[in-house]
């Protein structure tokens, strides 16, 4: 997994995340995590994690809960596509 949080690297490497306020997250995260053979959380700079870095900023904004079901919100769209066109030229 890569986040642009380097907070979140450290207390996940460090497993000293007892008295944090995402304990209950990465408890949850190591539990999934187990299913797997190999699993890690990565630091990445924000500008290669700019879709979820505007996820993180909509939220911020709201008010209420936001679901979205087969559609891409639209403040999304951009960012998603240069995305994806990134990831045709990284194999």
């Amino acid at each position: 997994m890569e986040t642009d949080c380097l907070e979140i690297v450290d207390l996940w490497k460090s497993r000293q995340y007892s008295m944090s306020m995402v304990a209950p997250v990465l408890l949850e995260i190591r539990e999934l995590a187990s299913s797997f053979s190999f699993f890690d959380i990565q630091h990445v700079n924000r500008s290669a994690n700019v879709p979820t870095h505007l996820c993180a900023k909509h939220a911020c904004t709201l008010t209420v809960t936001e679901s979205w079901t087969g559609l891409r919100p639209s403040f999304l769209l951009t960012s998603l596509l240069a995305d994806d066109a990134r990831s045709l030229f990284v194999e």
